[in-house]
């Protein structure tokens, strides 16, 4: 698998908001850096980042606007859509640094302004 069609199920299973599945994605001893959030290791601190994405925003859209791969890592730019219980969008915009190991996602650095979403 390359970074991309990893990086694509990820985004495909992020938006489907399946925590298991999201884990899924993931090594066992996977390394997840979010501005806001630190640097998460493993399932359990994983699980945390994303359930509370989850809980406020039921439905989330991305695309890929743009990436680079080199061997077992890629850097993909996109867009996305975070969409509240009340209806409301927010769009967002960055960048993913990836590495993969086995098919799985083993490091991810995700830049984005958190100010675009501390609104919500």
């Amino acid at each position: 698998m390359t970074p991309r069609t990893v990086i694509e199920n990820y985004w495909n299973t992020e938006c489907a908001r399946n925590i298991e599945a999201i884990l899924g994605c993931y090594t066992e001893d996977a390394e997840l850096l979010v501005p806001g959030f630190g640097q998460l290791v493993g399932h359990d601190q994983i699980r945390r980042f994303y359930q509370e994405s989850i809980d406020r925003f039921p439905v989330l859209e991305v695309r890929i606007v743009g990436a680079v791969e080199n061997g077992d890592q890629g850097a993909f730019e996109w867009r996305s859509r975070f969409r509240d219980h009340e209806g409301r969008e927010f769009p967002l915009g960055g960048v993913n640094l990836i590495r993969i190991r086995d098919g799985k996602l083993q490091k991810v650095h995700v830049y984005y302004d958190p100010a675009e979403i501390a609104s919500a």
